[in-house]
């Protein structure tokens, strides 16, 4: 069985990961880094610096993850400051921000970067949601409440992770499948 750490302080995002990994005989160690994320607009420069500085730290082989979300009729924002902005905000006030939005879109595009000693490689996956008008659910946190991702049959994220369906099986996980079976032939 081939192992891998996976730097996150997220349960969630580990529970979902090591589900899929387990499937390709692949066992996950979580180990819950406390690493100084570069903040910016770049998805893709942060991952790697997050992946870098992982490595650095552990000397052995990591992955980590990362998701920024896009709205469209936001010019893009709130990009890779969701995280934050689920610190400051109630779902309220996801709904105030955009209430008026005519276009309600809002994507998620998850990334995870592998590095070894040798190699550092990028996945991502891009998923389109819409904006809900009213909160839904109890699963934290506050966007969760009121975004509902394609595929989900129109409940929101909490209402997904509330129902507690099959984490390998859901879309986000997709993105851990194509990973695993990348990682699985890696020499």
């Amino acid at each position: 069985m081939k192992q891998l750490v996976f730097s996150t302080g997220n349960d969630s995002k580990y529970q979902t990961a090591q589900a899929v990994c387990t499937e390709y005989a692949i066992k996950l160690e979580q180990n819950t880094l406390e690493i100084d994320e570069i903040q910016g607009e770049d998805p893709e420069k942060i991952v790697t610096d997050k992946v870098n500085k992982a490595y650095d730290l552990l000397k052995k082989p990591v992955i980590v993850s990362d998701d920024t979300w896009v709205i469209p009729g936001l010019n893009g924002f709130p990009g890779s400051y969701m995280k934050s902005m689920n610190h400051w905000f109630q779902p309220q006030d996801f709904i105030n921000l955009t209430l008026s939005l005519t276009d309600r879109r809002i994507f998620l595009v998850g990334y995870l970067a592998y590095k070894d000693e040798k190699l550092t490689k990028l996945f991502y996956q891009k998923r389109e949601g819409i904006l809900l008008e009213e909160p839904r659910g109890k699963h934290e946190p506050a966007s969760h409440k009121v975004i509902s991702m394609v595929g989900d049959n129109g409940l929101s994220i909490a209402e997904v992770y509330d129902k507690g369906l099959a984490r390998s099986e859901r879309d986000v996980a997709k993105i851990w499948h194509e990973f695993a079976e990348w990682f699985r032939e890696l020499k």
